[in-house]
């Protein structure tokens, strides 16, 4: 579903229509999409000025879970730190789309 997404960041309209007709067909479909954003700090560099959590935030601090499979857990978020991160350190994760809303340190939103 990222792919779909091209195109209208950027657009808040074109993505709130997009992430609609999506669930529409998803939902037609028995298709259970499940979201995870992911964004981070480097604790050995400070975040880039122009910074301003959480509209303007780094791309290469940030990442994105999409499974179909199963729901995302906290081994999926430590893949992509282990994939895309160094030294990470304040680790939030947000179920929106958007990543306006949400924001949660991991450790509080997997609670076991």
């Amino acid at each position: 579903m990222a792919k779909a997404r091209v195109g209208v960041e950027g657009n808040q309209q074109a993505v709130v229509d997009l992430e609609r007709w999506l669930q529409t067909i998803e939902r037609r479909n028995g298709v259970v999409r499940h979201f995870l954003m992911v964004q981070w700090q480097e604790l050995s560099s400070p975040l880039p000025a122009g910074t301003n959590f959480p509209s303007v935030w780094p791309p290469e601090l940030r990442r994105t879970i999409e499974l179909v499979s199963r729901p995302i857990a906290k081994a999926d978020v430590e893949a992509v730190l282990a994939e895309h991160a160094s030294d990470p350190t304040n680790v939030l994760v947000t179920p929106d789309p958007n990543g306006e809303v949400g924001w949660t340190p991991v450790d509080a939103y997997f609670v076991t």
